[in-house]
């Protein structure tokens, strides 16, 4: 009794020592009186939760319920991915605007060559050609500008001003026949890079006059002599004045890379009839101005359609077309033009749907 008596008294005095010491320093009266006010407070922000769970013991876990937790969280993830994928990518937006309009001169001979310059810069544009014709030599066929053989100014600058004329090469001829080793490398390619004004105007790839003149005397000969027999007639000519042709590619401009289809390119145009395949090829391009904006710039481009019609050689003869058996090309730019606009949007904005 007396130890347990002892034991008590000191850790009596131990106790009236430290609430002594407690009651003087305020930080940590001041502290506990806080600590005890904020866990009276926080039943009250409990009993006020609007998101209030309900009891384990009222809920009923199944396998259903949790294959639909399962799908709908794969749903949301691949909505998310989806989200994400589309804002990578971007979107594209198309609008029309009136085309803008550019002065060429029309005379020849600036008196300010540095303003010559300028309009041949931005008053024309490149136009490449690349067409194979497989059955009429290089001397027989002519290229024409509106009507007139092309000058030094209508070449592309920094070029040699000349139209390249030689005999197709194996990968030409396999473009047009494919892999067949039993034809010949014979006809000719014609290929040129020429700067057209932005305005209508035409083109033509076609027999030069006198190879016309003579395929005319020779068909009129063959009909009188074989009294008119067309089967006989296409037998005696061959292909001698066959136009048929091949356009590995003709470009005006800058092409529209997003475009669905090329029509001026990889074009085989093959003409079989009682004349030799004499005949005229002629094409309506149509060129449309089209803006390309992306993150990286801006890029004048053009897109194109193509209406294609076959004139015969009866036709040719009677109604006096004045254009030569080949290939003719009358384009135009239309007055509206196509902005194409490619961008996303932000980042926070493309994901608040």
């Amino acid at each position: 009794i007396i130890g347990g008596r002892r034991s008590f008294v000191i850790e009596l005095t131990i106790s009236n020592q430290f609430n002594r010491r407690y009651n003087r320093n305020p930080f940590i009266h001041s502290f506990t009186k806080q600590t005890h006010s904020c866990s009276s407070s926080a039943p009250s922000y409990s009993q006020k939760n609007m998101f209030a769970k309900p009891r384990k013991d009222l809920q009923s876990k199944s396998a259903v319920g949790g294959a639909i937790t399962v799908i709908a969280g794969t749903t949301t993830a691949l909505l998310f991915v989806a989200q994400i994928y589309l804002y990578i990518i971007g979107s594209a937006r198309h609008s029309l605007h009136l085309s803008q309009s550019q002065p060429v001169p029309f005379l020849p001979g600036q008196p300010n060559p540095f303003e010559s310059r300028k309009h041949d810069a931005q008053g024309k544009i490149p136009l490449k050609l690349h067409v194979t014709f497989p059955h009429l030599s290089c001397d027989k066929l002519e290229l024409r500008l509106d009507g007139a053989a092309p000058r030094v100014h209508d070449f592309e600058p920094g070029r040699p001003a000349r139209i390249e004329k030689r005999r197709p090469n194996p990968i030409e001829v396999n473009a047009i026949y494919g892999h067949d080793p039993t034809k010949q490398f014979s006809g000719c390619t014609l290929k040129a890079r020429l700067r057209i004004p932005i305005v209508g105007g035409q083109v033509t790839i076609s027999m030069t006059q006198g190879t016309w003149m003579h395929a005319t005397q020779e068909i009129m000969m063959l009909a009188q002599k074989l009294e008119g027999d067309k089967n006989q007639i296409n037998e005696q000519l061959g292909n001698s004045y066959n136009v048929s042709h091949y356009i590995h590619s003709i470009q005006f401009g800058t092409p529209f890379s997003k475009a669905e289809a090329m029509p001026l390119e990889q074009r085989a145009h093959m003409i079989d009839n009682p004349y030799g395949g004499i005949a005229v090829e002629n094409l309506q391009v149509k060129l449309i101005p089209t803006v390309h904006e992306t993150i990286l710039g801006t890029q004048n481009t053009y897109q194109l359609s193509v209406v294609d019609h076959t004139v015969q050689p009866e036709t040719l003869v009677s109604s006096g077309v004045p254009v030569l058996p080949g290939l003719t090309m009358g384009y135009d730019f239309t007055p509206l033009a196509v902005h194409h606009v490619e961008g996303r949007d932000n980042f926070f904005v493309d994901h608040t749907v």
